[in-house]
């Protein structure tokens, strides 16, 4: 990796973390996940560990802020909370979006 791509995926982690909420609303727009699925994610495309004490209670004052709904969903035995966006959560995509365009 030369200069610029390592100063370029740099300056991508800083944001994403600072933005973590807007980056698991797009991660949930391309699909449903559960907290330990996004840690995985985050970790594999970005280069960003994330653990459950800064995701679980981000999801849930997501899910309080009604921008993402959790589900319970049984896999054999286990049962895991699979997160999907709301139409609140598209909206605040959305805006982020503008923003960034704008900026």
């Amino acid at each position: 990796m030369n200069e610029l791509e390592h100063d370029f995926h740099e300056l991508q982690k800083r944001f994403i973390r600072g933005f973590l909420d807007i980056k698991i609303i797009k991660l949930l727009v391309e699909e449903p996940l559960w907290g330990y699925k996004m840690m995985g994610v985050l970790k594999e495309k970005y280069g960003i560990k994330v653990g459950p004490p800064i995701i679980y209670p981000l999801l849930d004052s997501m899910e309080a802020d009604e921008l993402i709904q959790a589900k319970e969903v049984y896999s054999g035995k286990r049962k895991r909370k699979v997160y999907s966006v709301l139409p609140k959560g598209d909206k605040m995509l959305e805006h982020m979006n503008r923003i960034l365009k704008d900026f």
